[in-house]
């Protein structure tokens, strides 16, 4: 019995010193099951993205966990990569045109 409990907080100490506890693992963002465009890397594949503090943590087919979850099945998500290119037929300095 000893034993068994010194084993469980050797294994404790090991999983706190590794980052991986359940907390450590959670995001405040989970963005799954979509097609991750990078141009930096040449990636173009099914991932998951965990954002944590507004910043991407993690990049990976393992199943993660999150505060909400946004389940982008046949979307395109591309992270840090912005299209401003448009076709408007209004002029840029017109009074109607706006952004939203």
């Amino acid at each position: 019995m000893a034993r068994r409990i010194f084993l469980l907080a050797l294994l404790g100490i090991a999983l706190t010193a590794t980052g991986l506890t359940v907390q450590g693992n959670r995001y405040d963002l989970v963005i799954l099951n979509g097609r991750v465009l990078d141009p930096e890397s040449g990636l173009d594949a099914i991932r998951n993205v965990g954002i944590r503090a507004g910043v991407i943590a993690a990049v990976t087919t393992e199943a993660i966990i999150g505060t909400a979850t946004v389940n982008a099945r046949g979307l395109v998500v591309a992270p840090g990569f912005i299209d401003l290119h448009q076709h408007s037929r209004l002029a840029i300095n017109s009074v109607n045109y706006s952004s939203k």
